[in-house]
């Protein structure tokens, strides 16, 4: 039995942490869960009304585990969340309302054998890069193997991880950068060009980086529409990241997107349904999409479901929130690391225990 939970900060964990090892063990994960060898339990997120005009209190969760592998992975966040409208677009943030402009979000590990809590690790660099190499892995199995044009939307932390894990699964010849603030855009390219040697540059407009690519990310924080269907070019792979839910319906495709698309792809079906993800709900309801048709990323990874059928056909993955799926898989792989690098603090395990039965 372990006699020390590990504590782990982004910094600790940024220094083990591998983008290859991260997308393999997100490949495991989802092909245990097609396989049914994987629970976990759907997100949860609960609201407080704040004193504030468009500010809630939001706590979420949600947890996993892959039978067999001796771990059960919890994943929490306590947020103050902004929505409402940025220089006339609607869009949800998270704010640094912790002491000196800090965020808490945690993911815990606990033995399923043991029943002990063996660590507790910041989420930060994981959520990035959970997200991300979700999204390539999407990419690798939907976009055509010539891709080399992406058009990137976004310009925050999770645009940069989606180019980097993107570049990882294609060779990227050209790269487009979108965001409404011009700064923000070019200082991104500047960076694509200087860490990743991609040719990068920031475009005009959303339309100007969408036209002729063959990837298309949309990585923002936005809650209406940032990409027009007529805009994308026989063949392109669509990748969505904003997801919402049924207390705050969100979009960051039109209908048009959906409507050309020959295969949509859902990080978890179930989950867009539970919650009403905008980006299908929305057509669903629309007559455009049905249920039945979208695809669950677990199925197209384990290969029981159809890929791109023809070279010029539009596919779209939603990634549409997060699962405890995804923390089971790349939370004991980072913790593991950490204990062989010897890096982390301990606390003893007996704090957390007691002899009294719950």
């Amino acid at each position: 039995m372990a006699e020390d939970l590990l504590l782990l900060d982004n910094d600790e964990i940024a220094g083990v942490f591998d983008l290859g090892a991260c997308m393999s063990a997100l490949e495991k994960a989802y092909r245990a869960a097609a396989d049914g060898r994987a629970v976990e339990r759907a997100r949860s997120q609960t609201r407080v009304p704040l004193d504030e005009p468009g500010v809630t209190y939001c706590f979420k969760s949600m947890e996993g585990a892959l039978v067999g592998d001796g771990y059960m992975t919890l994943r929490l966040t306590s947020d103050a969340v902004f929505e409402g409208k940025v220089d006339g677009r609607a869009r949800r943030d998270k704010l640094a309302r912790g002491p000196g402009g800090t965020y808490c979000g945690l993911i815990m590990l606990f033995s399923t054998r043991d029943v002990v809590p063996l660590a507790m690790l910041h989420d930060g660099l994981i959520q990035l890069a959970r997200v991300a190499c979700t999204s390539a892995l999407s990419v690798r199995l939907l976009a055509r193997e010539d891709a080399s044009d992406l058009a990137l939307l976004g310009a925050g932390e999770q645009a940069w991880w989606h180019l980097k894990a993107a570049a990882a699964v294609r060779a990227l010849r050209r790269v487009r950068i979108y965001s409404p603030t011009v700064e923000r855009r070019e200082s991104l390219a500047a960076r694509a060009r200087e860490e990743l040697g991609i040719a990068a540059e920031a475009a005009a407009s959303a339309q100007d980086a969408v036209s002729g690519a063959d990837i298309v990310i949309a990585a923002t924080n936005a809650s209406e529409p940032v990409l027009d269907g007529r805009w994308l070019a026989p063949g392109a792979h669509v990748v969505s990241i904003v997801s919402g839910d049924k207390g705050s319906t969100r979009r960051e495709l039109d209908d048009e997107t959906l409507r050309r698309a020959a295969l949509v792809v859902a990080h978890s079906k179930a989950g867009a349904i539970e919650h009403r993800n905008g980006d299908l709900a929305g057509p669903v309801e629309a007559g455009i999409l049905s249920w039945e048709k979208i695809i669950d990323l677990p199925d197209l990874v384990a290969g029981n479901s159809p890929r791109r059928k023809d070279r010029n056909d539009i596919t779209v993955f939603k990634n549409n929130g997060g699962t405890g799926l995804q923390f089971a898989a790349v939370g004991p792989v980072v913790y593991e690391r950490a204990l062989a690098a010897g890096i982390g603090r301990k606390l003893p395990v007996g704090w957390f225990m007691e002899s009294m039965k719950s």
